[in-house]
């Protein structure tokens, strides 16, 4: 992964965590969303599905959050 690909999304933004389910897809838990109290480095998934959530890898870590695709504008 280059640093140009490494973007971030802002403290105060609203994320959801991922869980397992058919087939071995991620999926979003849309109600289990938690606002970020430090900025948090990720990199875009092209993944379909999710409704208006977008899928982040999180920098560093094996793990996925999901939120609103608006944001996309914003980064």
């Amino acid at each position: 992964m280059k640093d140009t690909d490494i973007i971030i999304i802002p403290k105060g933004t609203r994320v959801h965590s991922s869980e397992l389910g058919h087939n071995n897809f991620y999926y979003p838990l849309s109600n289990k969303g938690t606002i970020l109290t430090k900025d948090l480095h990720v990199s875009r998934l092209s993944w379909i599905g999710g409704g208006n959530l977008k899928a982040f890898r999180v920098v560093g870590q094996d793990s996925v959050v999901w939120t609103d695709s608006s944001i996309l504008n914003e980064l």
